[in-house]
């Protein structure tokens, strides 16, 4: 089943390769996310910023699914060009 994209209020880019860490389950995964991509600040009570553009990650892989559904989490340190 497709999920709903969260809508999201805010755009901006990673300053510099950064890898982190996010579960789902207990599945973990470890992703290095590459300088200059595009992230965004998820609404609702909980508002976090996560990366928008997965074009870095293989569309076929397990990573890639549960990136699109759960979101990879980034530090808002780590981010430029909010708009």
């Amino acid at each position: 089943m497709k999920s709903t994209r969260t809508p999201f209020t805010k755009l901006a880019n990673t300053i510099d390769a950064a890898t982190f860490v996010f579960k789902v389950g207990r599945t973990e995964h470890q992703v290095t996310v590459p300088a200059g991509t595009r992230c965004c600040l998820l609404e609702g009570p909980n508002e976090r910023w996560v990366v928008d553009d997965l074009s870095f990650i293989d569309s076929k892989s397990g990573l890639y699914l549960d990136a699109s559904n759960y979101g990879i989490p980034v530090d808002s340190r780590n981010l430029t060009k909010v708009r």
